[in-house]
């Protein structure tokens, strides 16, 4: 396996890997880790695609290399022979060199005029030798094409060899293309029904109790104050008023009841800001999230 098959391998399963983790954090409500994978996802994605057109650049290349290489095919001998049957007489253009009129060689005179005469002449005679026949061979070669065939026009036809339709593989990729379309809209239906803000049911008689382990890698505060924090920052996400209580359990947990309590949406929408890449150099986990009728 070569380095560039290694390389397109590696750019696939980050392709795949940073799309599904996109998907998975657009579930979760958990936008800052969305974009922090859709970025690797574009980034994987302009890869592949600029590798494929190199690469196709790269096969015009070799292609180009192997035109210039191969001599040209050589015209057929009865148009060639035609179009130098009718080709017009070669013109003398230095005619006036070879008349005997005496004010015609008045030129002649300077030694200038003789020497740039002269050599015209051979530039003249050297190209209507060696370029007609480059021509005619390039016009003949143009013409080919619309050359008569072999037999005439009642001779026999050429035959056409036509690769024989198999149903079968027709029906079964238009069934694997309708497949792969509900798949696909099945999807995007999940997703979106998933990251729709929904109207939960009335809890305004229960609490939320929530258990987060607070991991803060040095960022300073205790776990405590980082809860109150993300409780501050993630409150923003209800449209409504609620009241909090927090309790310290210690070992870096930090217990979070929630008055009135929350839905199934509302909760996934907290939890997702709760353990999103929030804070620097913070991570939250919510170990348990319970909801049940208030002061119990």
């Amino acid at each position: 396996m070569t380095a560039r098959v290694l390389g397109r391998v590696l750019v696939i399963l980050v392709l795949v890997a940073s799309g599904a983790y996109f998907l998975v954090y657009l579930y979760r409500w958990q936008w800052n880790r969305a974009l922090v994978s859709g970025v690797f996802f574009v980034a994987a994605e302009i890869a592949l695609v600029a590798s494929a057109v190199l690469r196709r650049l790269q096969a015009f290349e070799d292609r180009l290399d192997e035109l210039k290489d191969r001599p040209a095919p050589a015209p057929p001998p009865a148009a060639l022979e035609a179009i130098s049957a009718t080709a017009p007489p070669p013109k003398d253009r230095f005619s006036w060199l070879s008349s005997s009129r005496t004010n015609v060689f008045v030129p002649v005179l300077l030694g200038a005029g003789v020497l740039l005469s002269g050599l015209a002449t051979v530039v003249e005679r050297i190209a209507g030798a060696t370029a007609r026949p480059v021509l005619e061979h390039r016009l003949a070669l143009r013409l080919q094409p619309l050359a008569l065939p072999g037999g005439g026009l009642l001779g026999p036809a050429v035959p056409v060899a036509v690769a024989p339709r198999r149903r079968g593989v027709v029906l079964g990729r238009v069934f694997a293309v309708v497949v792969a379309a509900l798949l696909l809209y099945g999807a995007v239906d999940v997703v979106g029904d998933a990251t729709q803000t929904r109207p939960d049911a009335d809890t305004s008689d229960m609490t939320t109790s929530l258990v987060v382990a607070i991991d803060y890698r040095g960022a300073g505060g205790s776990a405590l104050e980082t809860t109150e924090a993300l409780w501050e920052t993630c409150r923003s996400t209800f449209r409504r008023r609620l009241s909090s209580r927090l309790e310290d359990l210690n070992g870096g947990r930090v217990l979070l009841e929630i008055t009135p309590g929350l839905g199934e949406h509302a909760q996934r929408q907290f939890l997702g800001c709760l353990e999103d890449a929030t804070f620097d150099r913070v991570q939250a986990d919510v170990l348990s999230s319970t909801t049940g009728p208030s002061g119990r």
